[in-house]
């Protein structure tokens, strides 16, 4: 006796490219760049609160802010810059004319 064979519903489409299997993003699916701003906007807001806290409203939440927008980019800068290799790393014979 045989079980039917079932297919799966497909969340989202899948192609290749280059040899390699890939999904398409479905139409509702959040741009990494928008997700990793709203995460730095609110990891500045916390720390931001966590100062005021600290100070028990003595010091002004607009007053802060600038400082610790600052602070939150320069931690979240990591993720923004685009992976390069040092020389000593690279494959021998690929020159970079930079």
């Amino acid at each position: 006796m045989r079980s039917k064979r079932r297919s799966l519903p497909r969340s989202a489409a899948a192609g290749r490219r280059n040899g390699k299997l890939v999904r398409k993003q479905p139409a509702h699916a959040l741009d990494p760049e928008k997700l990793l701003r709203l995460a730095q906007q609110l990891y500045a807001h916390a720390l931001t609160l966590q100062e005021v806290i600290r100070n028990e409203g003595q010091v002004a939440y607009e007053g802060l802010r600038p400082r610790y927008d600052r602070q939150a980019a320069q931690q979240f800068e990591i993720f923004y810059r685009t992976p390069k290799r040092p020389a000593r790393f690279r494959k021998h014979g690929v020159r970079s004319y930079e």
